[in-house]
């Protein structure tokens, strides 16, 4: 009996508002929820895992100001670079080094901004919206999303891998 009560109580909890309900919460309301939502995750993540998280978080910000030295700092000397599954695409500092320091010389613009994340263990994982700008640093004129794995192990980058989409 506990077990039916407790179904019909979810099951109304999850019930999509009606559409002639006009208490759909406002863009403040829904903002503090998202708000309160990030910092009852953060508080539940591990020192580790809240390590994990800031190195991604300060390489994206290196990698958005194109600031080759700051964003190879966050990476280990063998770092690698794969493409799923398996697929090696480059490893080690210097190739780091040569393919995104050409990027970051030829483009006006990158800007790589997370839209949602996965935090497990030493990995951080997300998907990105990226955006570069080509000829104009105002004009974005490529735009795309990737899904990019982060290992993390002693506050450094060990591994990356990409997922291709479709």
């Amino acid at each position: 009996m506990k077990t039916h009560i407790v179904a019909i109580l979810a099951a109304l909890l999850w019930q999509p508002a009606l559409a002639n309900d006009n208490a759909a919460p406002s863009s403040q309301e829904s903002e503090l929820v998202e708000n309160q939502l990030e910092k009852r995750t953060a508080k539940q993540l591990s020192q580790a895992q809240q390590q994990a998280v800031a190195v991604v978080d300060a390489l994206l910000s290196a990698y958005n100001d194109k600031d080759i030295d700051t964003f190879i700092s966050y990476f280990a000397e063998d770092i690698s670079f794969y493409m799923f599954p398996d697929q090696l695409m480059f490893s080690g500092k210097e190739q780091l080094i040569a393919r995104y320091g050409a990027m970051f010389k030829s483009l006006h613009c990158v800007k790589s901004t997370p839209i949602k994340r996965i935090v497990h263990g030493k990995y951080v994982i997300d998907q990105e919206l990226s955006e570069s700008c080509s000829q104009d640093p105002e004009v974005v004129d490529k735009r795309g999303e990737v899904v990019a794995s982060y290992e993390i192990n002693n506050a450094k980058v060990t591994k990356v891998l990409f997922f291709r989409g479709k």
